[in-house]
């Protein structure tokens, strides 16, 4: 049976570079957090296994899901990695079209260790606590278990903050509003706290099919994996979990509250929202051995990946059925934008399509309402490649609303956008580069001349190649900023 622990052995035989293992102590306040950070400076952004954490002796995995090509290792077989992210969606496509329901087995791994009653103590997992302006440490992977209370046979998998607050017990946010409030709130309407349990270290397909805002999760991960995954009971609730899971906790969403927060969220924002829900911890049950797994938090590659991916795979799948023809040579929506953007190469012979640009944006900002900025592209831009697609925008788009711009006032938004006046309401953008070929390429400016300027504090051109698109930072004087363009 396949588990976090093949998948891990997978990846040291196909691609060892990308785990990384750390052996000298690091500290569970804020160093972790530092070196993901050191690591996303690198193109692969390996996965980090911390095998000594400061006053534990359980290891540390971060960072697993940090480039498509190691997700891409825990989809079907493992044997290979995908070329363009729009041969992963399709890869992931035609496997989650599948069902494979999984078997229920009477013992496996994640039994060998087991504590209830007064040998609960949460405090002995090497939990991190990733920012100073955190309210505590967090458990960032986490995948919930319940049952619907109106159908218990659907038992759905979810992502929720957990915020330690003690030896037993967390602070938990349901604010998505997705199956497990609805799950709690039948809960609690009938007087009943939710019976639940969290995994904490699977196979990445699990995650996988968790991220993708379903019910099902269990059948859906069998379908990626193509094979069944293995499900035990639970000691003290009634709910199936993976035999080869690392850690499980076992417990109840209470009636009473509970506080939770703030928590730097996927914007690189703090958000103190809050559904501030307790989770009281009836049983811990792990392999002796335990490794245990954190997602990294904020904007980080692996949040962002693991959360947009699945989503972004039947998205990419809507707009290739809405064209009919292979329109798109490839769709990426780049991590440093933080969900709010989406840039789309389209094939030659497709860019010259009238209006078919605007339709494609507008098609895009309809089933995704997180994005923001649509950018359509020439099949020769690399959408992979920010710079790239700058340079593209700035030398092929008519910036003249209607023409090349369509800006879209007051449309539904995600409600974590820090630059929304309104929650849950934002401004959004459709950029149309993908009009005439440059013929030429114009001189570079005189960067010592621009640094010159009594004003200018640094400037850059990010485009390499391509002098029409300018950064500068810049003090502002009696004329303002405005002076600086004469």
């Amino acid at each position: 049976m396949r588990s976090l622990r093949t998948y891990l052995e997978n990846l040291q035989q196909i691609a060892p570079d990308q785990l990384v293992r750390v052996k000298e102590p690091v500290d569970w306040r804020y160093e972790v957090t530092s070196r993901v950070a050191e690591m996303e400076k690198r193109r692969d952004n390996p996965a980090l296994l911390f095998e000594s954490v400061r006053g534990y002796s359980t290891p540390l995995l971060i960072n697993l899901f940090g480039n498509v090509d190691r997700i891409s290792l825990g989809l079907g077989d493992g044997s290979h990695i995908h070329g363009s992210r729009l041969d992963f969606y399709d890869e992931w496509n035609r496997l989650f079209a599948d069902d494979v329901p999984p078997v229920h087995v009477g013992d496996g791994p994640v039994k060998e260790t087991r504590y209830m009653g007064s040998d609960i103590d949460l405090e002995s997992l090497p939990i991190p606590r990733f920012y100073e302006q955190d309210g505590g440490r967090y458990v960032t992977a986490g995948l919930l278990v319940a049952r619907n209370p109106d159908d218990p046979e659907e038992v759905n998998l979810s992502y929720v903050r957990m915020h330690l607050k003690g030896r037993d017990r967390f602070g938990v946010s349901l604010h998505s509003r997705g199956h497990m409030w609805q799950y709690f709130e039948r809960s609690k309407a009938a007087g009943s706290p939710l019976d639940v349990a969290v995994i904490i270290g699977a196979h990445p397909a699990l995650y996988l099919a968790a991220a993708a805002k379903i019910t099902g999760e269990y059948r859906k991960a069998g379908a990626l994996l193509g094979e069944p995954i293995e499900l035990v009971g639970c000691e003290t609730v009634d709910l199936p979990v993976p035999a080869h899971a690392e850690i499980v906790l076992e417990g109840k969403i209470m009636l009473e509250e509970e506080d939770e927060g703030p928590f730097t969220e996927y914007t690189g924002y703090i958000s103190g929202r809050s559904t501030r829900n307790l989770l009281q911890i009836s049983a811990i049950t792990r392999r002796e051995d335990a490794i245990f797994l954190a997602v990294a938090p904020s904007n980080s590659a692996e949040h962002l990946l693991l959360s947009g991916l699945p989503k972004q795979a039947r998205i990419s799948r809507a707009i290739v059925d809405f064209t009919h023809t292979p329109a798109l040579k490839d769709i990426v929506w780049p991590v440093s934008a933080t969900h709010f953007a989406c840039f789309i190469s389209l094939r030659e012979g497709i860019r010259t399509t009238p209006g078919l640009a605007k339709q494609l944006g507008l098609l895009l900002l309809g089933l995704d309402h997180y994005v923001k900025i649509v950018a359509i592209l020439p099949a020769e831009t690399d959408v992979s490649d920010v710079a790239n697609v700058l340079g593209t925008i700035a030398t092929r788009c008519d910036f003249v609303e209607g023409s090349g711009l369509e800006v879209l006032g007051g449309v539904f938004s995600q409600w974590l956008d820090p630059s929304s006046p309104k929650a849950g309401v934002s401004s959004k953008m459709i950029v149309d580069a993908t009009g005439p070929e440059m013929l030429t390429t114009g001189a570079q400016p005189d960067m010592d001349a621009l640094l010159g300027l009594e004003n200018v504090t640094d400037a850059a051109f990010p485009c390499e190649g391509n002098p029409a698109f300018c950064v500068v930072n810049a003090t502002p004087d009696e004329k303002g900023l405005t002076g600086l363009l004469d």
